[in-house]
């Protein structure tokens, strides 16, 4: 039996809990999951609020509701759950964030190490452009922020490492989300700003031949995130 939520942050507790009850229970995607109102009874809530936080499930793509019919699994059970789990929890939580920056940072070191080892010209190149294309933004007064995501996920193309580009895709989901809800809300457009003109340095490093020296400025990109990032909320 579940045990009562308490009702601070409710909607992410909610959803917390019915993903930590798929996981428990063995659901498999395309099952049928238990009622509204034995969930309702369990956590000791009103079906309005339930519905709502199934909602946000069913955005991540984890559930399916079904009019007349219920709920169902839609979901792979495992890494599908834990990322939606955690989407849930990043817009809320600063520490959060500052784990994610920690593992991005991990992977594309690794993803530089890869591209410069093996030589990888087509995606140097790719990279090449991608910087011209931002300096050109950047020098027009815009925010080049899809130059950014592409910058980053050339990166873990490269690093012919699929799993590590399934992450970064799932990250990036939850990077955006965050923003709308935090950033975008204190209207702290400065955010990352300052990592703008290391991309260039990071890729003449790496097109060199030197990842010692990507790795060391790709450190310092993900450090003056972390230091934004605490600014924020005090």
């Amino acid at each position: 039996m579940l045990k009562s939520l308490k009702r601070q942050k409710l909607h992410e507790s909610i959803t917390e809990a019915v993903l930590n009850y798929i996981e428990q229970k063995g659901y498999s995607q395309g099952d049928r999951l238990p009622t509204e109102r034995f969930f309702c009874e369990q956590f000791q809530i009103s079906r309005p609020t339930f519905r709502e936080a199934m909602k946000k499930l069913e955005s991540f793509g984890v559930i399916e509701i079904k009019p007349g019919s219920g709920m169902y699994l839609r979901a792979e059970k495992t890494i599908l759950a834990e990322m939606a789990n955690f989407t849930l929890k990043v817009s809320m939580e600063k520490k959060a964030i500052l784990e994610l920056i920690d593992m991005r940072e991990m992977m594309e070191k690794h993803a530089i190490d890869q591209i410069v080892n093996q030589g990888q010209s087509f995606y140097l190149d790719k990279l090449g452009e991608i910087v011209d294309e931002y300096d050109r933004k950047r020098n027009k007064g815009g925010i080049p922020r899809q130059e950014d995501y592409l910058f980053h996920l050339t990166l873990y193309e490269g690093s012919d490492n699929r799993l590590m580009l399934t992450l970064f895709q799932s990250i990036k989901e939850m990077d955006t989300l965050w923003a709308d809800r935090v950033i975008d809300g204190l209207d702290m457009h400065v955010f990352g700003r300052e990592t703008e003109p290391l991309h260039r340095m990071i890729y003449e490093a790496m097109r060199s031949g030197d990842a010692k020296k990507a790795k060391k400025l790709m450190g310092k990109h993900f450090e003056i995130m972390r230091d934004d990032l605490k600014k924020i909320g005090g």
